[in-house]
């Protein structure tokens, strides 16, 4: 007898505290309304009159728990059209525009150098002399046998017109003199391998040679780059592939100048995409007239696409539930539901996609704790600064709630 009549004041005790609860808060009371449990109409209407489900957290205070509560009062901020900023992020590496390892066409000994360790030249200046006495030599000689050749040819002629000789011998000579003259050719084509000259201008690299060295063809003699430009080397996701496009703007930032950005072109593409890497090979070449660039450098480039258009809401209007996130707006003076996909997150808006939520869309963004669908509820207008009457020039207006998140917040907390 006694175990049960301590269940009984445990009961009594319990339903006494939860009846103070709802009286309280709203969130027991809808709960237990939401829950589905089949309760009597009569426990409904108690709970109800009880809980104080239409008590303002925004601006007003609870009224009294007689079932005739205010609406909530809220602050919207419009639903706004936007575009998602599609943009290619890569890393890049600096190339000369044109570049040059030249090296020697012939094997000798080094007698002259013609540049010094990052000097500028131009195209077809001498860099270096192999030694070409012998080569000298076989030009003389192939002028003198040239010179012989011409001199008999000469003599020939004058005798093949009293027909001393025959056309065949005349013609034996004229070939003699032609082989003379491409001998010469050859002894002058091999002199002049003995000087190494540029073939672009530019700027040459560190020297790494002097007079006595044993060079031949495989031995680098100097690195000519031409750096007005700089070609850009970078590899991009295959899903930008379809996007790209010959003479695209480029934007280089250097890793090491940070700040400093340069503009450029797309120049060339890849054929095809690399099937391990899933990337494709682009180029792209920025102007370097104030020579501030170098070979060898990395860039962060970035490429801007034209995005697809979205609505973009105030970041507190977005709430959670098991299904996703959604926002509340009002219609006709009630609160709606309206489930919203986040596409993309800026700094003070972000961008949803929806079936439902148009553009300029009243979204609440304060006051969502008490709302459910159908909700009656009140939108708080903005306010007004004063206009003085005798002011020549009318004052910018105060900027509201519904446009400044940090203002509106304030202004509430305030009242």
């Amino acid at each position: 007898m006694a175990f049960l009549r301590q269940i009984v004041v445990t009961v009594l005790v319990l339903l006494v505290a939860l009846g103070v609860w709802m009286m309280l808060s709203p969130l027991p009371g809808r709960l237990v309304l939401e829950s589905g449990l089949p309760l009597p109409q009569q426990a409904k209407e108690l709970i109800a009159r009880l809980s104080p489900e239409d008590a303002e957290k925004v601006g007003a205070t609870p009224a009294g728990r007689d079932g005739n509560q205010a609406a909530p009062l809220v602050v919207v901020d419009p639903a706004l059209p936007a575009v998602t900023r599609d943009r290619l992020r890569a890393l890049g590496t600096g190339e000369a525009v044109r570049s040059v390892a030249i090296r020697a066409d012939a094997t000798g000994i080094v007698a002259g150098i013609g540049f010094a360790s990052g000097e500028v030249v131009k195209a077809g200046a001498t860099l270096a002399v192999l030694q070409n006495d012998a080569e000298r030599v076989a030009v003389d000689r192939a002028k003198l046998a040239l010179t012989a050749a011409e001199d008999q040819l000469k003599r020939y002629q004058s005798l093949s017109a009293g027909a001393a000789i025959t056309a065949v011998q005349l013609d034996e000579v004229a070939r003699a003199r032609d082989a003379a003259a491409l001998d010469l050719q050859t002894a002058e084509i091999a002199l002049r391998k003995r000087d190494v000259t540029s073939p672009i201008a530019g700027r040459v690299g560190l020297l790494d040679l002097d007079i006595g060295d044993l060079v031949d063809s495989s031995t680098q003699i100097a690195v000519v780059d031409d750096r007005s430009q700089l070609k850009i080397l970078f590899n991009v996701p295959e899903a930008y592939a379809a996007e790209l496009a010959i003479g695209q703007t480029v934007t280089a930032e250097p890793t090491t100048r940070t700040g400093r950005v340069f503009q450029g072109r797309l120049t060339a593409l890849d054929s095809r995409i690399d099937e391990a890497s899933r990337t494709l090979r682009a180029e792209a070449v920025v102007d370097n007239a104030e020579d501030l660039l170098r070979p060898g450098m990395s860039f962060g480039i970035s490429m801007e696409f034209p995005g697809q258009t979205y609505v973009s809401v105030d970041p507190l209007a977005i709430q959670w539930e098991r299904a996703g996130s959604y926002v509340w707006t009002v219609e006709a003076g009630k609160a709606v539901k309206k489930p919203v996909g986040i596409i993309e997150r800026n700094v003070d808006r972000i961008l949803v996609a929806s079936d439902t939520l148009k553009a300029n869309e009243p979204v609440v963004r304060e006051g969502l704790q008490q709302l459910r669908e159908g909700l009656n509820v009140r939108v708080r207008e903005p306010v007004q600064a004063p206009v003085p009457a005798d002011a020549t020039d009318a004052p910018a207006p105060v900027p509201s709630a519904a446009a400044d998140p940090a203002n509106g917040r304030r202004a509430e907390l305030a009242r």
